[in-house]
């Protein structure tokens, strides 16, 4: 990153590795590290009832400890938050996060109308393409709010997502919304620029 200005590094303890690591230990290192290189950004952190739920109670307790850590470094958060969404929100809220984007948002409408009262953002993936949830959030929420990421390199549903990606869910996202492809990427940027401002 120091290297490349195009690059704003990011760190955190996923929820799905809590399970595999020393929390006290990470936590360590990640506060060792915000300390000593120009991060921007802690996530992807955040809490998961769905897939890891015998680790619920040691993830909240990561998610608070790097929730203390955001607020006291202003960092800007990257959230996973499947089967937790409106845990994350209380959490944000209560911890008085000043920027947050929700990754991969197929959370309820009505918690939604709440993310992006506070600011926050969310963002869309390639599996807009196969994932009818992600598609309804992005027809309900307005561009102002929506980041876009590729979580590549990962697998779901058969799509292998991948950066190389991004062009074409930018042109569904153009499709979805009615506005030219231009537009939704400069929609983007700002929005990007507005997040890790």
């Amino acid at each position: 990153a120091e290297e490349y200005n195009n690059i704003i590094p990011a760190i955190g303890l996923h929820p799905w590795s809590i399970r595999e690591t020393n929390p006290k230990e990470e936590l360590r290192r990640i506060r060792e590290i915000v300390n000593k290189y120009d991060i921007k950004v802690l996530g992807e952190i955040g809490l998961d009832r769905k897939f890891t739920p015998e680790t619920y109670n040691t993830q909240l307790e990561v998610f608070r400890e790097l929730l203390k850590l955001a607020r006291e470094y202003s960092l800007k958060v990257n959230l996973h938050a499947v089967g937790a969404w409106r845990e994350v929100y209380n959490e944000l809220l209560a911890y008085d996060i000043d920027s947050a984007v929700f990754h991969w948002y197929t959370g309820p409408l009505n918690l939604l109308d709440e993310i992006v009262s506070q600011g926050y953002f969310i963002s869309i993936n390639p599996a807009i393409k196969v994932q009818e949830k992600h598609r309804v959030i992005l027809e309900y929420v307005k561009l102002d709010y929506v980041l876009t990421e590729s979580d590549g390199p990962y697998e779901y549903r058969g799509l292998k997502l991948t950066p190389k990606m991004i062009s074409n869910m930018i042109d569904i996202i153009s499709s979805i919304k009615g506005i030219p492809v231009s537009d939704v990427k400069s929609k983007v940027f700002e929005n990007f620029n507005r997040f890790i401002r």
